[in-house]
């Protein structure tokens, strides 16, 4: 359900509507049978999202040497002796750290950022239907090189960038082509076939699961696979993997703890997103015309959660959502404009208004954190993004002497909140 749009309505008129209609108790329980109707959706996106951030992030931890403390919904931490085992790479001290033992940070580039880097290539590649990606590819690998030269150019190592991409289709190919107990997302992840191979001079019964190469981003081939992390021959980048030994010395250590931690960790996500159980009854008198019929009632053992934040929170988002509504269409236009004087039609149009709104907002700090690696970002990195996305830099430029007045604003807001 939406709301009717009146194209005579200011903008600010319309967006105190939609609050008004949004906060209406009655749409509220409306919205609340919907919410309901698709929550075995939700219950899947949640256990996808979750267990692929958790396997990309252990092949991060493990071979790019990613802190664990700096990746979300890492769980190594259940296993007591997790940093003995694999012991952290640390950071290289200026005349104290002897060569090869230790890693320089690039002096613009954090590992938040290149986790949330990957995390943004994600969003924008992997679809749950698989294999049926968002792009495919030529036009995946333009939008995946062209972010990749904005690390280069911030001296992120060209090889350590190539194994997070592999680490990344590495993931995906796991959570959606590999179904490992404790570590599966019903619905999505593919039971594979067992076949013969010999893996670590034995001969085992493992899985044969698809994966995305990098030379296109499109074709499959077939990976041999045991567990939810591992570094098998021919498969795994030299200096970019890790030694495990044997597998069943450490099933019951790590696997199965992390296994049960990382189902926790769903579970909770659920019940705040979806049915949370009742754990405790109302301790309330009942009267006794109806306490004989209340005594044979079954009690309710889990409920959907009025969204009532929203009722507190409408004078914030009537103006935070109506000032960023209101900025953004003045985005649109003034863009137009630019794009009118140069002749440019059809869906380019779209490439540079998705541009002139990034550009808008390149110092602002987005809520959401896959985004947030485009703070280490300028003026330059945005425009040769896009130039080699097909846009062209004279019309950028035109776009940025049209809007910058409204950058300087968000820049503002930005220094403030920050």
């Amino acid at each position: 359900m939406s709301v009717r749009k009146d194209p005579s309505e200011s903008i600010i008129d319309r967006k105190e509507k939609y609050i008004e209609f949004t906060t209406d108790l009655d749409f509220l329980h409306l919205n609340l049978l919907r919410w309901e109707f698709r929550i075995p959706k939700i219950r899947t996106s949640i256990s996808f999202n979750i267990t692929y951030n958790f396997l990309l992030n252990f092949y991060l931890s493990l071979n790019l040497a990613f802190p664990i403390e700096e990746l979300v919904y890492f769980i190594g931490e259940v296993v007591p002796n997790y940093q003995r085992e694999f012991p952290k790479v640390e950071k290289a001290k200026y005349g104290a750290t002897k060569y090869d033992y230790s890693y320089y940070d690039p002096p613009e580039v954090t590992y938040s950022d290149l986790a949330h880097f990957l995390w943004n290539l994600r969003y924008h590649t992997t679809e749950k239907s698989y294999p049926a990606y968002k792009k495919v590819s030529n036009a995946i690998k333009k939008y995946i090189e062209a972010n990749k030269d904005i690390l280069l150019q911030k001296d992120v190592k060209p090889e350590y960038l190539e194994a997070m991409i592999e680490s990344l289709l590495q993931a995906e190919g796991k959570v959606l082509n590999s179904a490992y107990v404790g570590y599966a997302v019903v619905n999505v992840s593919k039971v594979v076939k067992g076949t013969k191979k010999v893996v670590t001079r034995r001969e085992l019964e493992v899985g044969i699961r698809k994966q995305r190469w990098t030379d296109d981003y499109k074709t499959e081939g077939d990976v041999p696979t045991l567990y939810p992390y591992e570094s098998l021959v021919n498969y795994c980048r030299v200096n970019y993997a890790r030694v495990l030994p044997p597998p069943e010395s450490f099933r019951e250590s790590h696997l199965k703890p992390l296994a049960k931690t990382l189902e926790q960790k769903i579970s909770d996500f659920h019940k705040r997103a979806c049915w949370t159980p009742i754990e405790k009854g109302l301790d309330v008198e009942v009267r006794p015309e109806v306490r004989e019929i209340t005594e044979k009632a079954k009690p309710q053992d889990k409920t959907l959660y009025q969204r009532v934040f929203f009722l507190q929170k409408r004078k914030l988002m009537k103006w935070e959502g109506g000032k960023h509504q209101a900025r953004l269409q003045h985005i649109i236009e003034l863009t137009k404009q630019v794009l009118n004087r140069h002749g440019v039609f059809g869906v380019k149009r779209l490439g540079y208004i998705a541009f002139a709104k990034e550009w808008c907002y390149l110092s602002y700090k987005p809520h959401r954190k896959y985004k947030q690696w485009k703070g280490i970002l300028n003026e330059n990195d945005l425009i040769n993004k896009h130039r080699k996305m097909g846009l062209d830099e004279a019309i950028m430029k035109d776009i940025i002497t049209q809007i910058q007045g409204l950058k300087g604003v968000v820049d503002v807001e930005s220094k403030e909140t920050s």
